[in-house]
């Protein structure tokens, strides 16, 4: 990236509204998002984004509605879908927009059914959705609702750039994905299919062949965009006031992306062709749930979805007592599922020792779970450290996003190495990781035996930072870092059933160095049923104060506001119902490290991402694909879920948020983000977006401020930490991975930062990697790119 490309960046926030759109670049297919209404100024056009939300969700609660009749239970349909769905929801909508804003794909003809590449974009087409199905039946979801976004684009397209809606058509056209059906002749290089049109809106400019009603005598067309292939002689154009080869006979256009003729001279059938699409979408799904199964369409989405249990399980000789508590809270918590309605969740166990490391066990069945459970042995070991690491990172890798990891070990990692990997895997997938370690960091190196721990017995010095990677690690994901003992782990291990209960909310998250009383508040609201509150370390002080202005010293007596449980590293605090409303105040004293964390039982929580504007072949907000860079403005787009109609949201249904704060490790305030509603706010679900300006340079979490109709205010923490980077690895294009074949995968460096040199490693989860090269590259200067090549000989799936 060149120095003033990257201060065009810096600047394109302060430009005015009208000049944006004078920037943008007429759209390919639908509008990709939200945001594209507004750099075209059609408010009412339907996007990519709102044709596919709706359409999964409309399935989705049909598939709901047959389950329940099916098994003769026809109890009022819950509204809320949970957490999980929107956010696999956003998956798929992010994989539809990025075929817009992906360099490799957003001018590829074949990806938009542009430039009459009818039948190439229908043979991909229907490879989209074999990779969709076979994903799903191997219960790879996060690779099928890729798949499917990119499919969903493709069909969505046809309509908008096709002239099906012109010749009549009022059903969707079934050939694109069944071979079977009719299917309906592609006109030919040298065949005119349009008429001059000289002004923005232009009606009637298909030859007549190409509009007419009747069968035998139709032909299907799409519009040629810009300069690339080149326009034949009388050919449509996709049209619109950036398309260059609208210029080119026949003049105009016949794209039908927008309600607005400025960027679609066919905008007056806008709505037709997204109904198709619509139409046509809605299918896709349904022939995908009864393809794969009602039960696994439901997991493709995480409908419902409760948290993972994952445990990562030490077997070496001395961890006889923790492996049996870990067996014992996953009872508790089986029982405690089947008791209650939905899914029982996903449970992941991936033992580890010295060298070795796994299988990872992944089941739904809870029974299977607890049979692996009870085959754990605590055998061997002796040495300190342990593959602690690398079975973390299995274990993400095996786990769906919003899990909780639960670490039992008392060595420190011998696979120190791979910290980062396992860092960004798990904010990627937001998931929490904590760690009950039964060892004192003061400890030194001693005997274990290989059934029970025998009394330590000093044998060499250990270092008593050697945790600090376990620390930093369940910081940055929002979990914790318990210290305990072998006597206190089966009652510490409540966290557990605590952290993986449906519902579950976070109020704040906060961590204290401070040797003085440390003061921390949190909200609770109307809609919060129950609140628990967990604080790992050794506290000598602490008291609690509630919004009438009542205290209660948690350490030295009982009261009327909590009752406190204490173990060896970790208190447990739970307020009293009924709760009341309002801010609460928490001041602690300790000579040492201490986290705060205050979880609620509450459906109303929030998604977030960070987005850029794009004015290149397509309007809209892309999404950032990891980390944001610091010192640059960038998009916070945040989802509430949770405000449907069931009887918890109904307090809070008049919900208004108003902005969102961000957060330093300790709490304290880095910058004030304003926010105002998408206008895409569907179902129990609204989308704000707000400007941050500039993304701050050190990490930092989120916080959610609203206001219910009752006049509570409303607050939610995000847990995990956002690191900003000066660092950027975008993937250039997605190549097709056949087996036996080799595959290119392009992608880019981008550096924010000041010059430096770079080493550049690649790995994957699978082993399939053979090669790669350059490994090294420098960027000597800020703002500087380099682009690399991967090569995969094998071709396998990764």
């Amino acid at each position: 990236m060149s120095q003033h490309r990257g201060i065009w960046r810096r600047q394109v926030h302060l430009f005015t509204l009208p000049y944006l759109l004078l920037l943008a670049s007429p759209c390919v297919g639908f509008l990709p998002d939200f945001w594209s209404r507004v750099l075209t100024l059609s408010w009412d056009s339907h996007t990519h984004q709102y044709i596919t939300e709706r359409a999964i969700l409309n399935v989705t609660l049909e598939t709901l509605s047959g389950l329940k009749k099916h098994h003769g239970n026809h109890d009022k349909e819950e509204s809320r879908l949970g957490r999980g769905f929107w956010r696999a929801v956003g998956e798929v909508v992010k994989s539809n927009a990025a075929t817009d804003f992906r360099s490799s794909t957003r001018s590829d003809p074949v990806y938009h059914f542009d430039s009459e590449h009818i039948e190439s974009a229908t043979v991909m087409l229907r490879r989209f959705w074999t990779h969709t199905v076979l994903s799903v039946r191997a219960k790879e979801y996060q690779s099928a609702r890729h798949s499917l976004g990119q499919l969903f684009h493709s069909l969505q397209d046809f309509y908008s750039h096709s002239n099906w809606v012109e010749m009549g058509q009022s059903s969707i056209y079934l050939h694109l994905l069944q071979p079977e059906e009719p299917a309906v002749p592609v006109a030919k290089e040298d065949t005119p299919t349009c008429m001059e049109c000289f002004s923005t809106t232009c009606r009637n400019n298909l030859l007549p062949r190409l509009k007419t009603t009747q069968e035998n005598s139709q032909l299907l067309t799409t519009g040629y965009f810009s300069t690339f292939p080149p326009k034949p002689q009388g050919k449509c154009s996709h049209g619109g006031i950036l398309d260059s080869s609208r210029y080119l006979g026949a003049k105009g256009g016949i794209n039908k992306d927008s309600t607005s003729p400025l960027f679609s001279p066919h905008h007056y059938l806008h709505l037709k062709a997204a109904t198709l699409a619509t139409e046509a979408t809605l299918t896709v799904l349904r022939d995908l749930r009864d393809s794969v199964g009602h039960r696994n369409f439901l997991k493709l989405f995480s409908v419902k979805q409760v948290p993972a249990l994952v445990f990562v399980m030490d077997t070496t000789g001395s961890m006889f007592e923790e492996i049996h508590a870990a067996r014992l809270r996953a009872q508790s918590i089986i029982q405690s599922r089947a008791n209650s309605p939905g899914q029982l969740g996903t449970f992941v166990l991936v033992p580890f020792h010295d060298p070795g490391v796994g299988p990872a066990y992944e089941t739904d069945d809870p029974g299977q779970f607890m049979q692996h459970m009870e085959e754990l042995m605590a055998l061997g070991g002796g040495d300190e450290p342990e593959m602690c690491l690398s079975a973390i990172q299995l274990a993400l890798t095996h786990s769906p996003p919003l899990s909780e990891i639960f670490v039992f070990t008392d060595a420190s990692p011998k696979d120190a190495h791979l910290f980062d990997v396992v860092k960004a895997l798990s904010l990627e997938k937001q998931s929490k990781v904590t760690f009950l370690l039964t060892e004192d960091p003061n400890y030194t190196k001693e005997s274990r035996g290989r059934l029970m721990r025998r009394k330590r017995r000093s044998r060499e010095p250990l270092s008593p930072d050697r945790f600090n990677l376990y620390s930093s690690l369940s910081s940055l994901s929002g979990g914790l870092t318990i210290f305990t003992t072998n006597s206190d782990i089966h009652r510490v291990s409540t966290i557990v059933e605590d952290n993986t209960a449906a519902d579950k909310v976070t109020l704040l998250h906060v961590e204290s160095h401070k040797d003085l009383m440390s003061v921390h508040t949190f909200r609770v609201d109307s809609s919060v049923k129950s609140v628990t509150l967990h604080v790992s370390g050794t506290m000598t002080e602490c008291i609690l104060t509630s919004p009438s202005d009542q205290s209660q010293s948690l350490l030295n007596e009982e009261g009327p506001l909590a009752v406190i449980q204490q173990f060896q590293g970790l208190y447990r605090i739970s307020l009293f119902p009924p709760l009341q409303p309002g801010q609460w105040k928490l001041q602690a004293k300790s000579d040492g490290h201490l986290t705060f964390n205050v979880i609620g039982d509450s459906g109303v929580d929030f998604l977030y991402y960070f987005a850029i504007v794009t004015n290149e072949t397509h309007p809209g907000l892309a999404r950032v694909d990891g980390n944001p860079t610091a010192g640059v403005p960038a998009f916070l787009v945040v989802v509430v879920t949770g405000l449907g109609s069931d009887i918890e949201a109904v307090k809070v249904k008049e919900a208004s948020f108003s902005h969102a704060t961000l957060l330093g490790a300790e709490g304290e305030s880095l910058q004030q983000v304003k926010l105002n509603s998408s206008s895409s706010s569907i179902y129990s679900l609204e989308e704000l977006v707000g400007l941050v300006d500039p993304v701050p340079r050190v990490p930092f979490c989120i916080r959610l401020s609203g206001q219910d109709s009752r006049g509570n205010k409303l607050e939610r923490v995000s847990t995990e930490m956002v690191e900003p980077t000066h660092i950027q690895i975008q993937v250039l294009s997605l190549p097709d991975l056949v087996p036996g074949q080799s595959a290119v995968v392009n992608f880019e460096i981008q550096n924010h930062g000041a010059a430096r040199n770079f080493s550049l490693t690649a790995d994957d989860d699978c082993g399939y990697l053979h090669m790669t090269g350059p490994h090294r590259g420098k960027l000597q200067l800020p703002w500087g790119r380099l682009t690399y090549r991967t090569i995969d000989p094998s071709g396998h799936h990764q």
